[in-house]
Parts: C-alpha cells; structure tokens; sequence
C-alpha cells in the first residue's frame, strides 16, 4: 500500500509538470493564430497560459517560459498601440501624428513584463539558446520607450516623457549618451532638478555636451536655490572650456542675479568680441550701465547720481542703439532707449524746478523737452512692436502732457483703458 501512495504522488508531479509545459504549448499555438488571424482573444488566450506557466514552480525557471513570455507582451504592446492608431484614424489624417498621439495613449505596463521576462531568460539561459532573440526583443523594447518618450516630448508632457526616457537609457546601457542627454533636457523641462542633476552630472563625468552642459546644471543649481553649488559648477567649467562662450554668458547672468555689475561688465565684453553681432548682449550692457547710472535703494527709491553719471548714460545709450541697429524691431532695446531718454528729461526737469533764474530755468527746461522728443518717436516704434504693453503706454502719455500735446493724451487714456 504504502508503494501505491508513493506512485500516485509521483504520478501527481509528472502531470502537474506536464500541464504547465502544455500550457507553454498552447500559449505559442494561440499566439501563432493570433498573427494569422489577428484574432485578439487568441491573445488573451495566449497570456492567459504563458502567465500560468511563468508562475508555475515547474516551468518558470524555464528560459523558453520566459522568452515566450516576453515575446507576447511585447506583441500585446503592439496590438494595444495599433489599436490606439485605428481609433485615431478619423480624427488624424497625418500618419506621423497619428502614430505619435498612439504612443501617447498607449501603457507601457506590457513592455515593463516584456523586459522583466527578457532578463529573466538571460539569467536562466546558460546555454545560450535563446540569446539572439531575446536580444532582438530587447531592441524593440528599448526602441517602444524611445518612441514613447519622444511622442510625450512633442506634446509637451515632459513629466511623461521622464520615465520612458530612463527606461530607454536603462536597457540600452550607459554608452548611449543620445538617451542620457535626453533623460537630462527632459528632468530639466518637467522641473524635476534633483534628477536632472543627477543626468548632467554624468555628462559632465562623459565629457558630453562641454560647456552647455555646465550652463545647463548652473541654471538647475539656481533652481534648486544653491547658489553655491552653481559657482562651483561655473568655475569647474570655465576651467574646463575657458573659450566657451556659453559659458561666459551663463557666468555673465550669475553675476547680474548676485548684482554683481563689475563681473558682469568684464563678461560682457569678452562675449562682444566673441559675438559682436548679438544684439542681445549689447542690450545687457546696456541696461547695466543704465542702472548704474541710476541707482536706486532697496525700496526702488532713486539714489544720488555718480560721478562719472554722463559717461555711463554715452555708454548705455551706445549700446541700446548698437541692439536696434543690429535688430530693429528689438522691442526690448527700443522700450529701454525710449525710457532713457525720457528719464533723462525728467531729471533735467527736477534740476529746472530749482533754478530760480528765468533765463537758466528755461535753458534747463528745454534739454529736458529736447531729451522727450528724442525718446517719442523710439517709444511710438516700440509700441508698434508691442501694441498692448502698458509701460510703453503710459511713458508716451506722460511725454505727450510734458510736450503739451493733449489730443494725443486723450488718444492714450483711451488706449489704456481699452487695454
């Protein structure tokens, strides 16, 4: 008796052995007839006993368990996308968008299983029999995630984009300094500083990117509020690329925010040399020496003027022009020339008001209406440029009441209002 106990549990593993592998049988025969037929309960049917078999004591330490099971996910992730794309035939005439709206919608819960299944194989595959496809399995993986991530780039969801993006960078290994450098732009765009610093640090460990990659991390630095971290980082790369000019005009706003001026001056104008055609940089240095000239305390109170105040007025004054001859329609470099010039007026006024001799009072008045009818027409062009700011609105009504000109006050009460 006790010799027919022993054989009917040992009858019991065989079949239970058995089953599973029967269910690995089926599995392969149901997806078989889902690519023929394109059937998709033949798919259910297909994970449904891959999912059994991949569970089971017996068989799920198989490599042929798991590389089956990573070939049908894979194909559910396929069918689960081209599914998404016919939804989206009526609505997206475009077969690039349409494929890409399809990547956006559909999960990457099947490509996580496909990969899961993928290293399992590789583990248990001692001999090496499923390497080849297992490794083409890998490559469409990595390929999905990439794709994914790109298709949430362009829709501007970048908090999406991240996860598919590492994923990505996780499968194809840390030579691929393509996906590395998109984990790092990505983190940087959905806000998420701690991984972005994370990914341009090892750019910089790869020598990846070069001095954009340090303007970059000291910008992420700034975010993140360690201001101490970013000068680190500024004078690792200005030692590392002492030409980049990137460098320099990254440097250059560090300086602006800490209300460095001198620094910032030096930077400007070894960027000027470098790009003597940017007319940006000539409308920074200008509004440095705008502010210079005239400084104001920490209430936005006006303080006494320097010294050497005319020169620095020539200076930014030059520079504004510089920016509009090189771009005229610079909103920006128009608005700050206009303004120049009107407080330039203003403060002959307030001199004026002192003066108690007619003659010399006059003298005075007139700079200050010569310095207005300067800054008018500037001001008229920046308006064109900018035709709802309200600063450019109100300087021009109060040049228009100081030139005795009340048709056009009235004319820019109206505008205001309706602005």
């Amino acid at each position: 008796m006790k010799k027919i106990a022993l054989l009917v549990v040992l009858t019991a593993a065989v079949f239970g052995g058995f089953a599973q592998n029967v269910k690995i049988v089926n599995a392969k025969n149901y997806l078989r007839d889902f690519s023929e037929s394109k059937d998709i309960e033949s798919l259910n049917k297909a994970k449904e006993n891959i999912d059994m078999a991949a569970m089971h004591p017996d068989t799920k330490d198989q490599a042929k368990t798991q590389t089956l099971k990573a070939q049908i996910y894979l194909t559910i992730f396929d069918n689960n996308r081209r599914l998404e794309t016919e939804k989206l035939m009526k609505t997206i005439t475009d077969p690039s968008k349409r494929d890409l709206v399809a990547y956006q919608n559909t999960s990457s819960a099947p490509l996580e299983e496909a990969y899961s299944a993928c290293l399992a194989s590789k583990t248990l595959d001692t001999k090496g029999n499923y390497t080849s496809e297992v490794a083409t399995y890998i490559t469409n993986i990595a390929s999905h995630y990439e794709n994914k991530a790109i298709s949430d780039y362009n829709g501007k969801k970048y908090a999406e984009a991240l996860p598919s993006f590492e994923k990505a960078y996780e499968i194809k290994g840390s030579k691929d300094t393509l996906t590395l450098g998109n984990c790092a732009l990505v983190a940087d765009r959905a806000a998420n500083y701690d991984k972005a610093k994370l990914y341009y640090l090892k750019m910089i460990d790869n020598k990846q990117g070069y001095g954009n990659t340090y303007s970059s991390l000291v910008n992420v630095y700034l975010m993140m509020k360690d201001s101490l971290g970013a000068m680190d980082i500024l004078k690792k790369g200005r030692t590392a690329y002492p030409n980049d000019i990137n460098l320099v005009i990254t440097e250059t706003n560090y300086f602006l925010k800490t209300n460095n001026s001198k620094e910032a001056l030096n930077n400007l104008n070894i960027a000027i040399t470098a790009k003597p055609m940017d007319a940006n940089l000539y409308l920074v240095r200008g509004n440095i020496y705008d502010n210079l000239a005239n400084p104001k305390d920490a209430a936005n109170k006006d303080l006494e003027k320097p010294k050497n105040y005319d020169d620095l007025m020539k200076s930014a004054e030059a520079d504004y022009k510089k920016a509009i001859e090189l771009k005229p329609d610079y909103f920006d470099a128009l608005y700050n020339l206009g303004v120049l010039y009107n407080n330039h007026g203003v403060m002959y006024n307030k001199l004026a008001d002192q003066i108690i001799d007619n003659a010399k009072n006059k003298a005075t008045n007139d700079l200050a209406t010569a310095e207005f009818m300067k800054a008018l027409p500037i001001l008229e062009k920046a308006l064109e440029m900018s035709p709802k700011d309200r600063n450019t609105m109100y300087a021009l009504k109060m040049i228009y009441a100081r030139t005795q000109q009340p048709d056009k006050v009235k004319a820019m009460n109206d505008r205001l209002k309706n602005n």
